[in-house]
């Protein structure tokens, strides 16, 4: 089975927080989702997608091994962020298949009007999630 691709818009489609939790730099192709609006999460600060019809999102394209999918998972708290498979359009204007976290039910505060989380503050939850990582033993 091919390795999957995923869709970022937010943490993963930063380079410094990628790295840090794929010990790896993938190689980024730009693409849009569509029909999708951008938000932040009023409780935790991270941005997440949800359906709004003319809208759409700017972020990445990268692929992953299965495994790693697996640990973002972990990372993006599934089931409160949804992996859900759908299109997204390429620069060159191809549709690709590939997984986005969206959260189709959560009322998120508008870009322009979130407070930003900082560098700072992600990089420390991508520390303490790689800790509780490893002392439940997902790295062997």
């Amino acid at each position: 089975m091919a390795n999957p691709l995923l869709f970022s818009y937010g943490t993963l489609s930063d380079p410094e927080y990628i790295q840090l939790l794929l010990k790896r730099l993938p190689i980024y192709r730009v693409a849009e989702l569509l029909d999708y609006g951008l938000y932040t999460h009023p409780a935790n600060g991270y941005l997440f997608v949800k359906p709004e019809s003319g809208k759409k999102v700017k972020g990445q394209l990268f692929e992953l091994s299965w495994l790693e999918l697996e640990l973002i998972d972990y990372w993006e708290d599934v089931p409160l962020y949804q992996r859900e498979l759908m299109k997204v359009r390429t620069i060159d204007g191809e549709l690709l298949e590939t997984f986005v976290y969206t959260q189709p039910a959560t009322e998120g505060i508008a870009l322009e009007t979130a407070p930003e989380k900082s560098r700072k503050e992600i990089l420390n939850d991508i520390e303490d999630f790689l800790e509780s990582m490893r002392r439940g033993g997902f790295f062997k």
